[in-house]
C-alpha cells in the first residue's frame, strides 16, 4: 500500500481525504499548510505520492510542488495539484512539477485511482509517467 502525503488547508476535506485513502489501506500523513507539508516529506521513508492544495496559507500549493520537484530526492514523488482555481500559468507551477490536476469539487473515486496508477511503477504502469492534461474537472492522460 501506499504512503501518501496530503496538503490541504480545508480540515473537512482533509479528515475526508484521510478517512477515504486510509480506508483502502494507505497510510496518510496530513499537512494544513506547505511549510508543515515540506517538513513531512523531510521524514523516512518518503510518501509515495503528494496531493496538495493550490491555495495554502503560508507556501502556496505551487511553491510546495516546484520545492519537490527541485529536491533530487523527491523529484520522482508525484505530485497532484488539487484546486478550485481556473488553470492559468499566473499561479500553477511548470507542467513538470505535477503528473495530475483535480479540480474541486473532486470525485473521491479519482484520487483513488490516482493513488492507484501514480505508484505503480512505471514499468508495470506506462501512464504514470504521462504528463498532466486538464480537461474539463477530470484527468486525462494521452499516451
Amino acid at each position: 500500500m501506499a504512503r501518501v502525503l496530503v496538503i490541504v488547508d480545508e480540515p473537512n476535506i482533509s479528515l475526508v481525504l484521510k478517512i477515504a485513502i486510509s480506508e483502502e489501506g494507505h497510510e496518510v500523513l496530513t499537512a494544513s499548510n506547505g511549510r508543515a507539508g515540506l517538513e513531512l516529506l523531510d521524514q523516512t521513508p518518503a510518501p509515495d505520492i503528494v496531493f496538495v492544495d493550490l491555495c495554502l496559507p503560508g507556501l502556496s500549493g505551487s511553491v510546495v510542488a516546484e520545492t519537490i520537484h527541485a529536491d533530487k530526492r523527491l523529484r520522482d514523488i508525484p505530485v497532484v495539484i488539487i484546486t478550485g482555481s481556473i488553470p492559468n500559468s499566473d499561479n500553477f507551477p511548470p507542467p513538470e512539477c505535477y503528473r495530475a490536476l483535480i479540480s474541486k469539487p473532486f470525485d473521491l473515486m479519482l484520487v483513488l485511482d490516482l493513488i492507484e496508477k501514480l505508484t505503480v511503477p512505471a514499468k508495470e504502469n506506462p501512464a504514470a509517467l504521462c504528463p498532466p492534461v486538464y480537461l474539463a474537472g477530470t484527468l486525462t492522460c494521452l499516451i
